[in-house]
């Protein structure tokens, strides 16, 4: 029997039917759309076009002046490029801990042990605590008459205090272990969801055939959750590359700009509110800054995505 039988209506009814489902469905997608339109397109078109201006929010002090912003981000403003360098450093540092300590924690947690609701619970807590006041709380801990100094000079460890915002080194030690504790507990979800499609049959065989720990690792558990690997991976380095708010709340580019990542940087130098008192707001250079800094991390997500196709997969 035709749709049109069953319904028990005509076709004209039918269609107005049909009219009235579609708009409600775009009346549920309207918002995120708007959104989209709004808080996405329009700025990226607004950023490319006074990329190409001398633009300090001053009508009458705009003038078109071409490349030039781009001319001078690639010969004078070797800042910019430093902020890249402490950028990969953090993420180099960064990431390869993360990742394996999740991956640690999901396979202790996956075996099921009394307790391990809670720690799951405890890993995950730290994720959803603003970074902003992640990187205050670190900045607490780790100052001069911070809580880790009290605790080093209480055991015996050191003399006196250490200044550890003083060293480009131990600055970075304290961004890295920030930076961990704030993001591995998300990652140790994940890495769990993945090793729970793993049917233990698998590894049953595997022992029988006399396989290590190790072995079954590397030829059972890595290929099977390949893909989520990846995923994992991917967030990771999008995230880490992009750090902004807990640099600023934490070591705030210290010392002298050492620990300065990117996106901080363009922050720092071209947000109002954020730049130093009295200087010039230079928003076109920003933007030159921000189209130069997208078609990076365009560069670096079409490589990564050239490497993840050679990682093992099922």
């Amino acid at each position: 029997m035709k749709n049109t039988t069953r319904q028990g209506g005509s076709p004209a009814s039918i269609q107005r039917e049909k009219h009235k489902e579609a708009l409600q469905c775009f009346l549920m997608i309207g918002t995120q759309i708007i959104g989209f339109l709004v808080l996405s397109v329009y700025p990226i078109i607004w950023t490319f076009r006074w990329a190409f201006y001398a633009y300090d929010g001053i009508a009458a002090n705009t003038r078109f002046i071409g490349l030039q912003n781009f001319i001078s981000m690639f010969t004078v403003d070797l800042t910019y490029w430093r902020t890249w360098a402490n950028t990969l450093l953090y993420a180099a540092l960064k990431i390869p801990i993360e990742l394996c300590l999740a991956m640690i924690l999901a396979l202790m947690l996956n075996r099921r042990l009394r307790g391990s609701h809670f720690f799951r619970a405890v890993f995950y807590l730290p994720n959803i605590i603003s970074v902003a006041v992640v990187g205050l709380i670190f900045t607490n801990m780790f100052g001069y008459f911070g809580w880790v100094n009290g605790t080093l000079l209480k055991i015996g460890a050191v003399r006196e205090g250490v200044d550890w915002f003083a060293g480009r080194g131990t600055a970075f030690a304290v961004l890295v272990t920030g930076g961990v504790w704030s993001t591995f507990g998300i990652n140790v979800m994940y890495f769990m969801a993945a090793l729970a499609g793993i049917s233990e049959d698998i590894y049953e065989s595997a022992r029988l055939d006399g396989a290590s720990g190790f072995t079954a690792f590397r030829k059972i558990t890595v290929p099977m959750i390949a893909p989520v690997l990846q995923i994992i991976l991917l967030l990771s380095l999008v995230g880490t590359l992009g750090v902004n708010e807990f640099i600023l709340t934490s070591t705030n580019g210290a010392p002298g700009g050492q620990t300065l990542s990117v996106m901080a940087y363009l922050t720092r130098q071209f947000v109002p509110g954020f730049m130093a008192a009295g200087a010039k707001p230079r928003l076109g250079y920003g933007c030159a800054m921000s189209v130069v800094t997208t078609v990076i991390f365009a560069v670096v997500a079409l490589a990564y995505d050239k490497v993840s196709k050679k990682m093992p997969s099922v």
